[in-house]
C-alpha cells in the first residue's frame, strides 16, 4: 500500500480553490433573496377600510398584508388583493382620533360637572392613514382608503416599496403659520 503523505497535490488544491470561489456568490444571492423576501412580507392586524376595496363594506376592520407580490385585505372570508404591479402610487397621512366624539360625545362631556368632560377627550389615539391607488385589469383606475394603528403603515408602504411599488415624490406638508404678536 502506497502512503501519499501530508501533502495535498496543487491540482487538487488549485481546484478546490476555483470551486469555492465560483461557489462563494452563488451562495451569497440566494442568501440576500431571501433576507430581501423575509424583509418585505408584513402583515398587521386591526386595519380598517374606509372605502376603496371591492367586496368590502365601508368601515370594516381586517388584515392588511404585503406577500408574494400583492397587498392583501382579509376579513373574514372576504379577500382583496391588489398587485404590486398594479399600484400607481401610495399616500400616508397621520392622524389623531378621537373615541368620544360627535353629538353624544359632546353632550356626555358637557354634561360632566366641572370641566370633567375635557378629560374625556384625552382618550384619543395616533393612526395612519393610507391611501393605495391602482389600476384594475380594464386599466381602470381605484383608490383605498385604510386606517392603520400608529407605526404600521409606515411599514406596509415599505414592503410594498421593496417588492417594486410605484411611488412618487409627493410635496411635503407646508408649515402652520406662527402667530405673529403685535
Amino acid at each position: 500500500m502506497k502512503h501519499f503523505g501530508t501533502r495535498i497535490k496543487p491540482a487538487f488544491a488549485l481546484f478546490g480553490l476555483c470551486l469555492l470561489l465560483l461557489s462563494a456568490p452563488l451562495v451569497l444571492t440566494g442568501q440576500a433573496s431571501k433576507a430581501k423576501s423575509a424583509d418585505s412580507t408584513v402583515a398587521v392586524p386591526d386595519v380598517q377600510c374606509v372605502i376603496g376595496l371591492e367586496g368590502i363594506k365601508p368601515g370594516i376592520k381586517g388584515t392588511a398584508s404585503v406577500y408574494q407580490g400583492a397587498l392583501t385585505f382579509v376579513e373574514g372570508k372576504n379577500k382583496v388583493q391588489i398587485k404590486i404591479p398594479e399600484i400607481t402610487d401610495i399616500f400616508l397621512g397621520n392622524e389623531s382620533r378621537q373615541d368620544i366624539s360627535g353629538l353624544g360625545g359632546t353632550a356626555v362631556k358637557s354634561a360632566v360637572p366641572y370641566g370633567g368632560g375635557r378629560i374625556l377627550s384625552l382618550f384619543s389615539h395616533e393612526v395612519e392613514v393610507m391611501t393605495v391607488e391602482y389600476t384594475d385589469s380594464n386599466g381602470g383606475f381605484h383608490g383605498a382608503v385604510l386606517v392603520f394603528p400608529a407605526g404600521q403603515a409606515t411599514a406596509v408602504k415599505n414592503a410594498l416599496v421593496a417588492q417594486g411599488a410605484k411611488v412618487t415624490a409627493h410635496a411635503p406638508e407646508p408649515e402652520a403659520p406662527k402667530e405673529q404678536k403685535p
